[in-house]
């Protein structure tokens, strides 16, 4: 049975100030599109559907739009959508019980990840068990007995957060809305609950397909996403294993999980360090030889949305490609180069980051750059990354008396130091050193 699977669409995304419900709404359009030409008996939304867990009305305008016109086109198919770690779960939820009988199931409770999503087409039956990002507290009890029937709801059962933490499974304490689970936190005891509630309901002679928003151990990261910290919040490919197919969204690169998961990636490029893998219509860009400038060359790592035929025991996948509206690149080169009539030509349209690569400062570069690059969002300068030189070993810095030799403060401010001496063409004064000091000791405290 083929099914349509995207993730990390993240609508209401700002990329550097830059509004991108335009391309997400193009997005959106191919995706239309290739559901009209391809068919497919269900569509599997893996979470972050939008960026924020409050979304712009016009984030959930442009989802709603969608998912009207994709039952207009075929009103047959089915649709599962899970939240996300950048969703709100609650928000997600409104009107699930409406859009089920148009055959949208909008699965945000953790508890309900037990009672599948079947799906039939053809002759063929396949069950989907959706299983939401999985926050502290996502189980009000504990999981069912094993001769229990796994695929019956399991009650409307309220979270305990106030439990006391060296309870066990039986004696979470009674609250007002019911018993909580509160030893499991991590994403991976929250995962084994929720395979533990699934696994005894999996379906004999039919393809059964895990839905999941988590970070498989061993997945390749981006800079867009919200890091999880800790192994613990880190998934063994290997649980996937008991399904015939794992459809998981989180990390932004297409990518493996396992023998049977698999991760479409964020079907646009979310940072310009993605956009060295494959942020559109190719790479970065780098200096030319002869000291010009020029995109680079490769596509990098493809970005579309995945096609999956799946069958008892196993499957295929297929990424059909998207070119976006705008590909995202890195470029650099000499101000000189860059700014001249004319450079780069095919990079007008794109979204850019520009990397100068001159030895001495380019005072006010961005509204010269953007004659020829009208969507430029960000500007780096070599010249600020290479004028602090290492301060020797115990050398004092104006101001910094709470830097220690090793602790890395100190080289920070000389970086502060050689920037000033660049700008004003003398060293910080005491009392600017120690404002700086005041403001580096806040940062280092507000940072893990």
């Amino acid at each position: 049975m083929l099914l349509a699977h995207v993730a990390d669409l993240h609508l209401g995304k700002i990329f550097h100030e830059r509004d991108l419900l335009p391309d997400q709404a193009a997005m959106l359009d191919g995706l239309l599109e290739l559901l009209s030409r391809r068919r497919p008996a269900a569509l599997l939304v893996a979470g972050d559907v939008y960026d924020r867990s409050i979304p712009s009305p016009e984030a959930i305008g442009l989802f709603d739009s969608f998912l009207n016109r994709v039952i207009e086109a075929d009103p047959g198919l089915v649709i599962v959508v899970i939240p996300g770690n950048h969703d709100s779960a609650a928000r997600l939820s409104f009107g699930a019980g409406l859009f089920e009988r148009a055959g949208v199931h909008l699965r945000t409770r953790a508890e309900d990840c037990g009672r599948p999503v079947l799906v039939e087409r053809g002759g063929e039956r396949l069950a989907v068990w959706p299983l939401p990002f999985l926050a502290p507290g996502a189980f009000g009890s504990p999981a069912p007995e094993a001769e229990a029937d796994a695929g019956a709801p399991k009650g409307e059962l309220e979270f305990d957060f106030g439990a006391p933490a060296e309870a066990s499974e039986g004696e979470a304490r009674e609250g007002e809305g019911g018993r909580g689970l509160p030893g499991l936190r991590s994403q991976s005891e929250l995962f084994a609950e929720a395979l533990a509630r699934i696994e005894g309901g999996l379906i004999p002679d039919s393809a059964n397909v895990l839905l999941a928003h988590c970070f498989a151990a061993g997945g390749a990261e981006s800079e867009s996403e919200r890091v999880f910290s800790g192994t613990a919040e880190r998934i063994d490919p290997g649980l996937f294993e008991r399904f015939d197919y794992a459809a998981l969204g989180h990390l932004h690169r297409h990518q493996s999980a396992g023998t049977r998961g698999r991760y479409p990636g964020s079907p646009l490029a979310y940072s310009f360090g993605e956009a060295e893998r494959g942020g559109g219509r190719g790479g970065g860009t780098g200096a030319a030889p002869d000291g010009g400038a020029e995109r680079g060359g490769g596509t990098g790592a493809e970005r579309g949305f995945l096609f999956v035929d799946v069958h008892p025991g196993g499957f295929e996948a297929e990424l059909e490609p998207f070119e976006p509206l705008h590909a995202v690149r890195r470029i650099e080169g000499p101000f000189s180069v860059l700014s001249a009539p004319g450079a780069l030509a095919e990079c007008r349209g794109d979204y850019l980051e520009a990397r100068l690569t001159d030895p001495l400062p380019v005072i006010n570069p961005v509204d010269p750059l953007r004659l020829n690059f009208p969507y430029l969002l960000s500007v780096r300068q070599a010249a600020f990354e290479i004028l602090a030189s290492p301060r020797p070993a115990g050398a004092p810095v104006a101001g910094d008396s709470a830097g220690e030799p090793g602790d890395g403060r100190a080289d920070i401010a000389e970086d502060f130091r050689a920037f000033h001496r660049e700008m004003k063409g003398v060293d910080p004064d005491e009392a600017t050193g120690l404002v700086f000091s005041a403001l580096l000791e806040e940062a280092r405290r507000e940072t893990p």
